[in-house]
């Protein structure tokens, strides 16, 4: 039964896309053919306006008539009082009332050619709603309608004509054609999933068990091992460097060393909640969180390693960006994994400098995070977000395999890139509306 629908829809709306666009074409033929029209009419009225300023009152009436039939008579004087431009008569006649005269033209003779060749259902002229000549049935029922004023000072008439599509001249066959085609691709596509469905259950039976487990047990080690290895590595360098500074009696400096330490031991304590909640539920708890003041804290985290490595830090996140629907720690673990990464990777450079840019759509934050490093390879550009993936010696491959989780946990993306003057790009985009993934 859902079969037969789908084919149904499918034989439904490709048909009708042939329909709209086989009407379509006919609807453009006959407008074709209502400009010619027009255009004729318009250029056999202009030359009433151009016998009128010849005419004279020596002009022979026989010659007159043999040669423009359609001229009933005409007056080569102004009419007093004046009459209007136009002024019906009976059917089908009407004068043309102008400083130089007056005619009185036979309108069907006129345009008897142009009414006998036309296509249209019904056709019609008329002068202020007075119809002047009218051919065929009334075309109010019609379902197509083409109207236009004569641009003419002297003959402002209004043509205007109907017709209803033909649709015996639709492509039923190619109709016919598309539903076969979509039930037979149906039916390969629906033995095609039966087969794969039946390979995939075999297989997911043997493993999908074991490797779940395992995998989230080995999620959670390695996430842990990396995300802590950082704050105690900087907690080891505080607290070592504010020894030397009380023994150089610098206590002020080791005060701010051993402030930072207590800030990434706060920073450890939050990571082990999160992984304690981790194991208990996947939810999140969402909160707006300001990423300028996100990444100035992770500025101040990496203050040492920015310091050592001599690396300019350009913010350019406007303070007038909305807040973000997130996780305020999971978006700190994913600016520090970047400038981290940022930093380490320019080790051998100089001038290092790191530039966070952030910008706002009609439906999302753009974050973007470039760096003045070698850029990534080929390998890393296919590979950069695969676990165990790296191209420090010491590195574990873990950042940013878990960057890119804790972002799709966020319905968020990221993408890699390198600059054309050599460096990374790390582009990352969240929805402003923020749902938990």
């Amino acid at each position: 039964m859902l079969k037969a629908l789908i084919w149904l829809i499918l034989t439904a709306l490709s048909g009708g896309g042939v329909v709209v666009y086989a009407l379509h074409q006919q609807y453009e033929e006959q407008s074709a053919e209502f400009r010619i029209l027009y255009r004729d009419i318009t250029v056999k009225l202009s030359q009433n306006d151009v016998i009128l300023a010849l005419l004279s009152n020596s002009s022979d009436p026989k010659v007159v008539q043999q040669k423009f039939p359609y001229i009933l008579r005409w007056q080569t004087s102004p009419h007093y009082p004046p009459r209007p431009d136009i002024n019906p008569a009976r059917a089908g006649t009407y004068w043309i009332n102008s400083p130089q005269g007056s005619l009185l033209i036979d309108l069907p003779t006129l345009l008897a050619d142009f009414v006998r060749t036309q296509k249209f259902r019904h056709f019609s002229l008329s002068w202020q709603g007075t119809p002047l000549l009218t051919q065929g049935e009334g075309g109010d029922k019609d379902g197509w309608r083409w109207e236009k004023s004569i641009a003419s000072p002297t003959q402002p008439l209004n043509l205007a004509v109907t017709n209803n599509p033909d649709w015996r001249m639709l492509p039923w066959f190619l109709i016919i054609l598309l539903g076969v085609f979509w039930a037979v691709a149906i039916y390969f596509y629906n033995q095609y999933q039966v087969t794969r469905h039946q390979r995939n259950i075999a297989d997911l039976r043997a493993h999908f068990s074991e490797l779940a487990r395992l995998n989230a047990m080995g999620e959670i080690a390695a996430g842990m091992v990396h995300e802590l290895n950082q704050p105690l590595t900087a907690i080891l360098s505080y607290s070592q460097t504010a020894q030397r500074l009380i023994k150089q009696q610098q206590t002020d400096k080791a005060l701010l060393l051993l402030d930072a330490s207590v800030i990434q031991t706060k920073r450890i304590s939050a990571l082990l909640l999160a992984f304690r909640e981790k194991l208990h539920s996947d939810e999140q708890a969402l909160q707006p969180v300001n990423l300028r003041q996100v990444w100035e804290r992770v500025v101040m985290l990496l203050g040492n390693e920015i310091e050592r490595g001599k690396i300019n830090v350009i913010n350019q996140i406007p303070e007038s960006l909305p807040a973000l629907m997130a996780s305020p720690l999971g978006i700190e673990q994913i600016l520090h994994n970047l400038l981290n990464n940022a930093i380490q990777a320019q080790q051998q450079t100089e001038k290092g400098w790191v530039c966070v840019h952030a910008s706002q759509t009609a439906t999302s934050i753009i974050l973007t995070v470039k760096d003045g490093g070698p850029g990534l390879t080929d390998q890393a550009l296919e590979q950069v977000f695969m676990p165990f993936f790296t191209t420090r010696k010491d590195g574990l491959g873990l950042g940013m395999a878990l960057t890119e989780t804790l972002v799709q946990r966020l319905n968020g993306s990221i993408v890699a890139e390198n600059i054309p003057h050599g460096g990374a790009c790390f582009t990352l985009t969240f929805p402003l509306a923020q749902q938990e993934a």
